[in-house]
């Protein structure tokens, strides 16, 4: 059985624009006609990471849905920016941004990013 998957490039050089703060939530893709359900990595108001068992190219046009932890279920266009793939682990980590994404759901995904946790709150 090949391996297809071994190609993909680390982006670890690529610096981000905004903070992301980890989000493990489930979180729907529509991708080129196709649905699927997948779980949610980090977010920003830039962009978010899913890691899913399907693989999408870079340059993939995406819509995800999610709830944002304290705010609405939104639907957003993105766009796959990396494909990564670690040796022995059945899932794609795929990192998106977001495209056209409405100043109220930007405010929602940053105060989400900048809010203490509670145990970090009770650590101060």
């Amino acid at each position: 059985m090949a391996n297809t998957v071994e190609k993909f490039e680390d982006k670890g050089f690529f610096r981000r624009q905004y903070p992301r703060r980890m989000m493990k939530r489930k979180v729907g893709v529509l991708s080129a006609g196709s649905y699927f359900v997948c779980e949610s990595g980090e977010i920003g108001e830039g962009g978010m990471s899913i890691n899913s068992e399907f693989v999408l190219n870079e340059g993939d046009e995406v819509v995800v849905s999610f709830q944002i932890p304290g705010g609405n279920f939104v639907f957003l266009r993105g766009v796959v920016r990396s494909t990564q793939k670690k040796m022995g682990d059945s899932k794609v980590t795929h990192g998106l941004s977001f495209s056209d994404i409405a100043f109220a759901t930007k405010r929602q995904i940053r105060a989400f990013v900048s809010a203490r946790t509670q145990s970090s709150a009770l650590a101060s």
